[in-house]
């Protein structure tokens, strides 16, 4: 049985990432304010239904809540110049944080406790027979309107955002973004939902009468937001996003399958559909695609310096605090003891949030995350997924996909940054950890529950 609860936490989801996404990717305070209130909203709600997450995800979790309390408890300048020891010549004497920047600090870690409220969101909803095809779709509908802002806007003025807002920051604007790279991680976190609901009402085309109807109509319309979502990925010229996709496809592609060789051509031939109807969407902008990957490690903007230098610079950086790093959120503040001449150009990202990670956050909060990555990768292991029923298989596969191409896009850019990206990578991590508190609670078919956390 749905409850109003249920409803109201769906709903809310929903609006949460699909307001984000004609809101300018939730960029401005006002947004961002707005949507705090309705996770904190939902979050409260939970009351004593909220899921229990896995344990590597708390230990994590309690990781990095360490790391950045230790960064903002005052500590004395010699403590300082100990964990510290690359800052010795601008340390302030007294007590003062490890952070270089407090409020940065503050900020950022506010950032990160929302995106853990929506991925308990997440986790609720995919603990349910009901609630995960839900939460599927949610995901899909939304890559599916950012899709179509991307397409409609492609030709519209350079200077504006959605052909409606002045472009102040001086980017490539596609869909409410003002870079296509971002554009093309969220992209990158949608085509997956929408292909798991595909695969899955493909095993319906096989029924009669009305349940084959209805079959036909959920495949047509997630097909349609595949395909929608592969063209724009496409025609957005985001040659990471590309790339990512396209490793991220091929390694997660056995996740999809049993070895039935019966159904081979079946997939073989619907995954030749996808991209071929992609492909023809995206074709008048190949040829410029092509060029544009000779490219790829160029930052524009940064007097002839390439992403390998600033990378350099970035670990040059880590070097000088190992341990607990400069302080999350504080890498604005600080690369510019160590960054390379970049003209008039004002360096704020590592270019690759993995290395910017480690450089604030040091040893410590890097292996927070490394748990938390190694308990995805494990959660997701082919040898699991394979054994599952095929709506869990499907739903998994898709998480993998996803979590993958946009890890992989992040060694090159920063697009986790942006509201939107973080919302959708949070709604994948809970929706694994959602299936995965299940795992010992199913009947023996592997269905899950109905409301099995009442």
């Amino acid at each position: 049985m749905i409850t109003g609860r249920d409803r109201w936490h769906r709903w809310g989801l929903a609006a949460i990432l699909l307001g984000n996404a004609v809101g300018f990717a939730g960029v401005d305070p006002p947004a961002r304010a707005l949507t705090a209130l309705l996770i904190l909203a939902l979050v409260l709600d939970m009351k004593d239904a909220v899921p229990s997450l896995p344990r590597p995800v708390r230990l994590a979790a309690l990781g990095l809540a360490a790391t950045v309390v230790l960064q903002l408890v005052p500590l004395p300048a010699a403590v300082r110049g100990l964990l510290q020891p690359g800052l010795a010549d601008v340390i302030s004497p007294g007590w003062s944080p490890l952070s270089v920047a407090p409020w940065a600090t503050i900020e950022t870690a506010a950032i990160w406790v929302l995106a853990a409220g929506i991925t308990l969101v997440a986790a609720r909803m995919a603990r349910t027979r009901s609630g995960l095809p839900v939460l599927l779709w949610i995901v899909a509908l939304t890559g599916g309107l950012l899709a179509l802002l991307g397409l409609v806007s492609e030709a519209g003025l350079p200077d504006r955002v959605l052909l409606l807002r002045p472009n102040v920051q001086g980017g490539s604007p596609y869909g409410p973004f003002v870079n296509e790279n971002h554009f093309a991680v969220a992209m990158e976190l949608t085509i997956p939902a929408a292909a798991a609901l595909l695969a899955v009402a493909a095993r319906g085309l096989g029924a009669v009468g009305e349940a084959r109807r209805r079959a036909l109509a959920w495949t047509l319309g997630a097909a349609v937001l595949v395909v929608l979502g592969l063209a724009a990925l496409l025609r957005c010229h985001s040659r990471g996003g590309i790339l990512a996709m396209g490793i991220a496809a091929v390694v997660t592609f056995p996740l999809w399958r049993r070895r039935r060789p019966g159904r081979r051509r079946l997939w073989t031939a619907v995954v030749v559909l996808i991209l071929v109807g992609g492909t023809v969407l995206a074709w008048t902008r190949l040829p410029a695609l092509a060029e544009d990957f000779k490219q790829l490690l160029v930052i524009r903007g940064v007097e002839g310096n390439d992403r390998w230098d600033l990378w350099r610079s970035t670990l040059r950086l880590w070097t000088r605090a190992p341990a607990l790093g400069t302080g999350l959120g504080t890498y604005r503040h600080v690369i510019g003891l160590d960054a390379p001449p970049t003209g008039t150009a004002v360096l704020e990202q590592a270019h690759n949030d993995w290395l910017e990670w480690l450089a604030t956050t040091g040893a410590a909060g890097t292996a927070a995350l490394l748990l938390g990555v190694g308990w995805l990768a494990w959660s997701l292991r082919p040898v699991r997924l394979r054994s599952m029923r095929f709506e869990r298989r499907y739903a998994l596969a898709a998480a993998a996909m996803a979590l993958l191409a946009a890890g992989l896009h992040e060694t090159l850019g920063f697009a986790l940054q942006t509201p939107l990206d973080r919302y959708l990578a949070a709604v994948w991590i809970g929706l694994v950890a959602g299936l995965e508190t299940r795992r010992h609670h199913e009947p023996p078919d592997g269905r899950l529950p109905e409301e099995a956390d009442r």
